[in-house]
């Protein structure tokens, strides 16, 4: 038994049962009527859908359930729903509260439980543990660590950190690693840390480092890196400056004319008048201290050949002596 016969007529049924209690215009035009299977072969099951029009559901629709049963000439509405069509907006799927923790939700204060039978974790060793032949095999990170702590990380916690430290900006995919001069495994500021994750990371000591104080990779990398050293001096040799002064000393300056300043010539348009009358003084001055300097040094000139004829006057006559002596011998 369907309800195909009576397909008109149920839909309007529909239609009235949505505006007992929809608004008017929150219900648009038919969409679609479906024969749905049913258990008795008596009952005829038909759902009817017709447009949501409220502005608050856009891309939704709404479905009506109409029950036809052989012998009864009336049809009954078993349900009303509002459902979303394939372009309405629908809020993400549940999730359980312990499941909406993120990394950073945790403030000040914050308490937040370890779930049981966590397989981030496995049993450790506290020193108070009777061995027992039934107890199961250590593995590699309870020989390392595990002893003192009820719980450690397993296999599949070690493997999962290791993962997001990688991914972090302290990994060898950082933009800050791929320009470093140098990896942090051969750094000298790079803190080792123990167990089997000390192959692969590491602790930065250096503080004006990208990530003083925090894990990194021993493949990541910063321009601190302990073996960059100070730019050298340039390539080409520079000779040093040489200064002969024996040879100013023997030099004879007499000859040289005497030193006549040249006379400054003052840029009107960018000096007034009292800057012409300054400089000009200004000139004055340095001239006359120029020629005072000039006489200075003709009078020391002038000492030094006297007494350099004086000295050869006194060998000559001393000569003479000596020779007038073997003379009269």
């Amino acid at each position: 038994m369907t309800l195909s016969a009576t397909t008109t007529a149920a839909s309007d049924l529909a239609r009235r049962a949505l505006l007992e209690s929809i608004p008017a215009n929150h219900v648009g035009k038919a969409m679609d009527s479906v024969d749905q299977p049913s258990d008795d072969s008596a009952v005829a099951i038909a759902t009817h859908t017709f447009e949501c029009t409220s502005p608050a559901y856009p891309g939704w629709y709404w479905e009506v359930s109409v029950i036809g049963i052989a012998g009864q000439e009336n049809l009954t509405v078993s349900e009303i729903n509002l459902l979303p069509g394939t372009a309405a907006l629908v809020p993400s799927a549940w999730k359980p509260w312990a499941d909406r923790i993120e990394a950073g939700d945790l403030g000040v204060g914050d308490l937040l439980p370890t779930p049981e039978n966590d397989e981030r974790l496995t049993a450790g060793l506290t020193g108070l543990d009777e061995f027992r032949d039934d107890l199961e095999p250590l593995h590699p990170q309870q020989w390392e660590m595990g002893l003192g702590r009820e719980q450690i990380l397993s296999p599949l916690g070690m493997e999962r950190a290791v993962d997001r430290w990688f991914e972090k900006l302290n990994g060898p995919r950082a933009a800050m690693a791929k320009s470093a001069p140098a990896h942090c495994g051969s750094c000298g500021f790079l803190v080792p840390i123990g167990g089997s994750i000390g192959q692969v990371f590491g602790v930065c000591g250096n503080e004006f480092g990208a990530a003083d104080g925090q894990i990194v990779a021993t493949t990541f990398g910063c321009g601190a890196h302990s073996s960059v050293k100070e730019a050298q001096g340039a390539p080409i040799p520079v000779v040093d400056l040489v200064i002969d002064d024996r040879a100013d000393e023997l030099t004879d300056g007499s000859d040289l004319p005497d030193y006549v300043a040249d006379e400054p010539k003052p840029d009107h348009d960018t000096f007034d008048h009292n800057d012409d009358v300054e400089l000009a003084n200004t000139s004055a001055e340095a001239e006359f201290e120029d020629l005072a300097m000039v006489d200075q040094i003709e009078s020391a000139l002038e000492i030094l050949e006297t007494q350099n004829l004086e000295a050869d006057e006194s060998a000559q006559a001393m000569a003479d002596f000596y020779d007038d002596d073997e003379d009269s011998e």
